[in-house]
């Protein structure tokens, strides 16, 4: 076993950022989950870019769920498809904060990657159940309010939904402490779902400093907004 030290994780996350700033306009084609692959397709992949692209040409539901609970703290992501005969495949991977003080290299299973890899859980459900969660997104005003014309901070709590159904494409938000994300009742439904045994990053008041512990906008990583455009399709500004 052979242990690297990374005691300069300035130099890493300047490299990080800089790579993030370089690859942020890639594109997410679904199916790859390195997480190096994840990191530089992100937007694409919040943005469902992959979903939106297909939805004219398909008859079948497909779903994007996205958890924001502080983007260097935890991220949950719930993907449904349909795969026939009734049924509904939910993956679920949660990504939390890695811890890169050090890396365990096993000589026997050479995986540098493990810290940033997420925590997957697969299931099926019923399309009952999925019934079950088209009323708890009508609820909740997905298919007939616009998107919120606010920033969705990287350092924030909010859920971002994505769905491609009967060949329409559409998104929506949720931001805590906002009452939409309250009332919400499909992150219960996920919940039962969620097989990964991790609890969900509770939403709480944060600010620069209590993240990053600096006010130096220089100093902050993985920062970035994202927003809805006038066309009702998301995009996103890179702050760092």
């Amino acid at each position: 076993m052979v242990i690297i030290n990374l005691g300069r994780l300035g130099l890493l996350r300047m490299m990080i950022s800089l790579a993030i700033v370089v690859l942020s306009s890639c594109s997410y084609q679904g199916g790859n989950e390195h997480p190096v692959i994840k990191k530089f397709t992100w937007f694409s992949y919040v943005a469902s870019e992959d979903i939106r692209k297909k939805c004219n040409y398909t008859k079948s539901s497909q779903y994007r769920f996205v958890y924001n609970g502080v983007y260097n703290e935890q991220v949950r992501t719930y993907d449904i498809s349909d795969v026939g005969e009734g049924r509904y495949k939910i993956k679920i991977n949660v990504t939390e904060e890695a811890d890169v003080s050090s890396i365990v290299f096993h000589l026997d299973d050479p995986d540098l990657f493990r810290p940033w890899r997420p925590k997957t859980s697969v299931t099926n459900v019923s399309a009952k159940e999925i019934d079950m969660l088209n009323m708890a997104l009508t609820d909740v005003g997905f298919f007939d309010t616009p998107p919120p014309s606010i920033n969705l901070s990287s350092i924030s709590f909010y859920w971002l939904v994505s769905s491609c159904i009967d060949g329409e494409f559409q998104q929506n938000a949720y931001l805590w402490p906002e009452e939409e994300f309250k009332k919400a009742a499909f992150p219960k439904l996920l919940s039962i779902w969620d097989y990964t045994d991790i609890p969900i990053n509770p939403p709480r008041e944060t600010s620069d400093f209590s993240i990053y512990g600096t006010a130096e906008a220089m100093d902050f990583r993985n920062h970035f907004n994202l927003k809805f455009g006038s066309n009702g399709l998301l995009r996103h500004n890179l702050l760092n």
